[in-house]
């Protein structure tokens, strides 16, 4: 969103505990590395910001701002508990004496105290304002990849069926039961079986731990994490690219994730998995196609030529430089009250 927004013209500063990519785009940067820092910046801003734009994980971010400046806060709701676990497998798991739990304060709270919301998808977007009582004003903006991400140079052809973002170790997930949830990012039964069927699996992810390493390594392609930058180009060197998982999860079953539209922005078609809302947006506009295996995946491979074909003449269609308008006029709603 940013990148856009400034290349209209808004000053958009920065304030983060993280140096992301282009951050030398930004009108300035504040580096915080905790509340106190985060609470200074924000008092920095406060006689010259029209409006703050929180992204979260985390969401607490609204109520340090509102406790601090009066200016009105956007919140883009990225992800959420409540799309993690359905209430009735929260109800089965407390039965089972485990502390499961959907509604945490912390998005309670700062989802119902922003003045304006942003969500990805509408699928998501209905479960949260109906699970929160949200009515403040909202827009769906999906993670569209701004223009200038869009590939054309490619690197060596590596083929396969291409994953990039979040993964856990199933014993991670175990470990705690709050986790639950995050079952949908536990990819080594796919992973497993991607190997016996001669399946080329290729990941990109931040998890470089010894345990994550040892499970995956013989029989998956593990590749270094990229900057988003050079990670279109990466991912742009294979057949396929993976949405959802080998088995139903609440998450995927209503998420609209970024990883989406970097497979478009790379000129990847889409192979999805489980995941609904993915699967009316992809055949719908004919840029995937929605299959209950690896196996139903291996039989339609070749579809892949004519789906790339379709993608190329579609794809600039989802670059966040022709929706951001529609930001700035959530924008103007909040700020004009």
């Amino acid at each position: 969103m940013a990148l856009p927004l400034i290349e209209q013209g808004h000053d958009v500063h920065l304030i983060a505990q993280v140096t992301p990519s282009y951050y030398e785009y930004y009108k300035s940067m504040s580096f915080a590395a905790g509340v106190g820092q985060y609470i200074e910046a924000f008092k920095q801003h406060a006689d010259t910001a029209d409006i703050f734009h929180v992204h979260n994980e985390p969401s607490w971010y609204v109520s340090a701002i509102k406790e601090t400046v009066d200016k009105p806060v956007i919140l883009d709701i990225h992800d959420s508990y409540a799309a993690r676990t359905t209430i009735e497998e929260e109800a089965e798991l407390r039965h089972q004496g485990k502390d499961v739990t959907r509604i945490f304060v912390e998005e309670r709270t700062n989802f119902q105290l922003a003045d304006g919301l942003v969500f990805p998808g509408e699928v998501f977007a209905d479960l949260v304002k109906k699970e929160f009582g949200l009515e403040q004003p909202s827009l769906t903006l999906p993670s569209y990849c701004p223009k200038r991400l869009y590939a054309y140079s490619g690197e060596g052809w590596l083929g396969g069926l291409v994953y990039e973002g979040r993964i856990d170790m199933p014993e991670k997930i175990a470990s705690r039961d709050y986790l639950h949830g995050f079952r949908y990012c536990d990819y080594l039964e796919l992973a497993q079986k991607a190997h016996e069927i001669g399946l080329g699996f290729h990941i990109y992810t931040s998890n470089k731990s010894e345990s994550f390493i040892e499970a995956y390594d013989e029989i998956s392609y593990l590749h270094e994490p990229r900057p988003i930058e050079s990670l279109i180009n990466g991912i742009g060197r294979h057949d396929w690219g993976l949405v959802g998982n080998i088995f139903p999860t609440p998450e995927w079953d209503v998420a609209f994730p970024n990883k989406m539209f970097e497979y478009i922005a790379a000129n990847v078609p889409i192979c999805v998995m489980n995941a609904g809302a993915c699967a009316e947006f992809v055949e719908k506009h004919g840029i995937g196609i929605v299959v209950n295996s690896l196996k139903e995946l291996m039989d339609r491979w070749d579809e892949s030529v004519e789906i790339r074909k379709n993608m190329i003449k579609k794809r600039q269609t989802w670059c966040m430089d022709r929706h951001i308008d529609k930001l700035v006029d959530l924008y103007e709603e909040v700020i004009d009250g």
